[in-house]
């Protein structure tokens, strides 16, 4: 169940969820949209913020076991958790 996060982890979701909505995202698609504003050890951060928090799924790359694919949930599903949970 997704659990509140932090409003700077909050306004990078946004920027994602502009561009690419649902789909499925690699490191490398979320660093083009943050890199402007983060390097990649603050975008690890706020992937383990948004893990730590129920907000994405991540499952193993097909291509390569060692990378990762991460899909966000979708906003009303996160809103659904957040009232079950009595955030």
């Amino acid at each position: 169940m997704a659990k509140p996060i932090p409003k700077w982890v909050q306004e990078r979701v946004s920027r994602i969820w502009k561009k690419y909505n649902s789909k499925e995202l690699t490191f490398d698609m979320i660093e083009k949209v943050l890199s402007p504003m983060d390097d990649r050890n603050t975008i690890s951060v706020f992937l383990n913020e948004l893990k730590k928090a129920e907000w994405i799924e991540i499952k193993p790359s097909k291509e390569d076991m060692r990378k990762k694919i991460y899909t966000l949930k979708e906003p009303n599903i996160i809103m659904k958790e957040l009232v079950h949970n009595g955030n």
